[in-house]
């Protein structure tokens, strides 16, 4: 774990929790690869959330550390056979992925 990621691995971060959940969900019924591949996006979920730096991220590092364990929290009651966990869980996940890259393209946008 770093202490501190860039949005570019942020976003790298996010789109591979978002591709773990994705191959959990393309599995026909809950399986141990299936809880795999939702522990690897917990983890990163978890990782994303020691990186948060609540002092200086006021309210938004707050909201996005209620917004990961919301996500982790589905994605552990998907590990336990709650298909309706896996879907919340991947729909929030594609959402914080889209705001971090639209975020990225933004501070791309800024450093031209």
């Amino acid at each position: 774990m770093k202490e501190k990621y860039t949005t570019e691995e942020l976003v790298f971060m996010i789109k591979g929790a978002v591709r773990y959940v994705e191959l959990a969900e393309a599995l026909p019924e809950p399986s141990e690869k299936r809880r795999a591949y939702l522990d690897h996006a917990r983890r990163i979920l978890a990782d994303l959330n020691s990186n948060l730096d609540l002092d200086r991220g006021g309210e938004i590092a707050f909201n996005l550390l209620r917004l990961y364990i919301f996500i982790n929290r589905r994605l552990a009651d998907a590990m336990g056979g709650d298909l309706d966990g896996l879907i919340d869980g991947l729909r929030i996940l594609r959402h914080v992925r889209d705001a971090w890259v639209r975020a990225a393209e933004i501070e791309g946008q800024k450093a031209n």
